[in-house]
């Protein structure tokens, strides 16, 4: 079985209100679309986790765009991508 990485690129507004940009990733294993969440490790001293945005860096890297479906819309279930 082939196993695949994809990204989506969203908007969001924060408490703020600002707009701001997240990446989404998900694995198509088979006709299976899974989402995949970058875990952060907080490091007890510090409160932060040094290495989050390089593991999510190399993540998007290798990550294609998830398919658009048929209609425009981005693809949101495994039914969406074949």
């Amino acid at each position: 079985m082939q196993v695949e990485l994809f990204k989506r690129i969203v908007t969001y507004k924060d408490g703020e209100g600002e707009e701001r940009k997240a990446t989404n990733f998900f694995l198509k294993c088979g006709d299976v679309i899974v989402p995949v969440e970058v875990k952060y490790f907080e490091n007890k001293e510090t409160g932060k986790d040094k290495d989050f945005v390089t593991r999510k860096t190399v993540l998007s890297a290798f990550a294609d765009e998830l398919p658009e479906r048929n209609n425009g819309e981005k693809a949101k279930s495994e039914k969406d991508v074949e």
